[in-house]
């Protein structure tokens, strides 16, 4: 049932036999559409109750909205003695950004931005363009935010997300890291599964550190982006191991992950100057996904170079 509507968010309220109430929060590629939200799935299964915010579009929870929601919310929140506040990326971030909003008792994030803010980040251009002056002033996770505690699960080799994650523990008070290696901007995913997401929520309502790292562990040994993560990161130090990686696994990346792969293996071959395999990728990259004009525009400058380029001749 929908309990909150505006131009930016709407929060859906699912009753359930939980001793705790789930407030979710989308990532930026599940958009609102007035019947789901992030995290449903699992608690219905589970018979979670739950509070599900969910974006229009990726606007990272403007506060105002916030702000409006959890006062017509409150007489649910109010009934809840316990609140777990739980998403990943743009969810992640509003599970820490709205931390005391919330007066939270537990916050789990995978992968949060501490703002998208790009004088604030300037280490991360992922997502500027859906920054927006009138709708993010002030948007930084901080201090004063904190309630509870928080566990912020991200990779230490996804150098971006790393950045992210040791400034926000820097701010935020009573926030443990959780490093899950190779699992890159996905780890969420790794997690998947009714019996692993109750896991999860266990140990953290637990504050079980011991348990959550071995969770962790496990996790990261089935997760199903390790050998593409593994093979990304050997790109920049041991291509060759990168090529070896793909040829004998990559019939098993998903679609995304292969043209990824193309795409950062030829920008590989650019720096060390084997344009012409380089252009073979970027074709192989732009025929799996045709859209992308940022693929389009890297192959048409790597071809204006490659015609610049001087003849050589064989004598």
């Amino acid at each position: 049932m929908i309990v909150y509507s505006d131009e930016n968010v709407e929060v859906i309220h699912r009753p359930g036999s939980s001793p705790y109430l789930l407030v979710t929060f989308n990532e930026m590629e599940m958009l609102a559409n007035g019947s789901r939200f992030w995290g449903q799935r699992f608690c219905e299964k589970a018979d979670i109750a739950a509070l599900g915010f969910m974006s229009r579009r990726p606007n990272w929870f403007p506060a105002a909205s916030i702000v409006e929601a959890v006062a017509a919310v409150a007489p649910i929140l109010r009934a809840a003695p316990e609140r777990i506040l739980y998403g990943h990326s743009q969810g992640g971030y509003a599970a820490l950004r709205y931390r005391r909003r919330f007066d939270a008792s537990v916050a789990i994030a995978f992968c949060p931005q501490i703002s998208i803010d790009p004088n604030a980040v300037p280490f991360d251009g992922r997502f500027k363009r859906h920054f927006a002056p009138s709708l993010h002033a002030n948007m930084g996770i901080a201090h004063d935010h904190a309630a509870g505690r928080a566990y912020l699960f991200y990779d230490p080799f996804h150098a971006v997300d790393r950045r992210h994650a040791e400034e926000i523990a820097a701010q935020q008070a009573e926030t443990r890291l959780v490093p899950v290696p190779m699992t890159g901007h996905g780890t969420v995913r790794a997690f998947a599964g009714t019996e692993r997401c109750l896991s999860l929520l266990a140990a953290c309502r637990a504050d079980n550190l011991m348990s959550l790292r071995g969770l962790a562990r496990e996790v990261r040994v089935d997760a199903p982006m390790r050998l593409y993560q593994i093979a990304i990161t050997a790109i920049a130090r041991h291509p060759t191991w990168a090529d070896r990686l793909f040829a004998q696994f990559g019939h098993g990346f998903s679609p995304i992950e292969r043209v990824s792969y193309f795409y950062h293996r030829a920008n590989r071959h650019i720096r060390d100057g084997t344009l012409a395999t380089a252009r073979n990728m970027l074709v192989e990259a732009v025929a799996l996904q045709p859209s992308n004009l940022g693929f389009a525009r890297r192959l048409e400058e790597l071809e204006i170079r490659i015609a610049r380029a001087p003849a050589v001749t064989v004598s």
